[in-house]
């Protein structure tokens, strides 16, 4: 029996890579025997190996725990093997990020890397305090190697910039316009139908058109 953040091997039962297999899960009979179940990726039924330790599943559901997070983070291959992966990166120059990925004219023509990718290194880079230009990596002309690709996102004028933030006023849902047209007297409009509009009066008494005591029109000429 054997098992890492690659594979497991418990024979005679299975032996397979992280990559094939769907879930793990614990079942126990009505003589309370428990059965590790391995659900496999191609369809394939569900395989159950009984009278393991207890030590033997946490371990499977261990390696198995780890292998998922490395799959959640992006990787940049080359022929060579993996350049860079953003899950546990830890630059902290810009040497380091040379040394992680360099430019490789046989992927010249390699597809476009996802936007959300490039913008994660893009944090990456600002984090780093590498905003100017003579910081930030170069790219080759013409080329489309993931090297490249990372080099042209970061240069790109605006790549650094902040998302403009929307004011908590500008999120809030609108039920009444609230207009005022002299002292202590306001109109307020249904702002989905401008023919529901009533007035309201905060002098003495106060009151409304519609009628009311205490209702929403006054509330919402008193709160804006």
């Amino acid at each position: 029996m054997k098992m890492n953040e690659k594979f497991l091997s418990i024979p005679p039962y299975i032996t397979t890579a992280w990559t094939n297999v769907q879930s793990l899960y614990v079942q126990k009979e009505q003589d309370t025997t428990s059965f590790l179940v391995i659900e496999l990726k191609n369809g394939t039924t569900a395989i159950r190996i009984p009278d393991l330790s207890q030590a033997t599943i946490d371990q499977a559901f261990h390696y198995h725990t780890k292998f998922l997070e490395q799959e959640e983070s992006p990787i940049l291959t080359s022929s060579q093997g993996p350049l860079f992966k953003l899950g546990s990166i830890g630059l902290g120059s810009l040497d380091q990020l040379g040394s992680a990925m360099q430019h490789n004219p046989e992927q010249m023509h390699a597809p476009d890397l996802p936007q959300e990718f490039l913008k994660k290194v893009g944090d990456i880079a600002k984090a780093l305090g590498m905003e100017k230009p003579d910081q930030l990596p170069k790219p080759e002309p013409h080329c489309n190697c993931p090297y490249c690709q990372v080099a042209n996102a970061l240069q790109k004028p605006g790549a650094f910039e902040e998302e403009e933030l929307v004011s908590d006023e500008e999120l809030r849902f609108r039920v009444w316009d609230v207009e005022q047209t002299s002292d202590q007297l306001y109109v307020v409009t249904n702002p989905l139908d401008k023919m529901e509009k009533y007035n309201v009066f905060l002098g003495n008494p106060i009151g409304c058109t519609c009628g009311q005591k205490n209702c929403e029109h006054i509330k919402t000429v008193l709160n804006s």
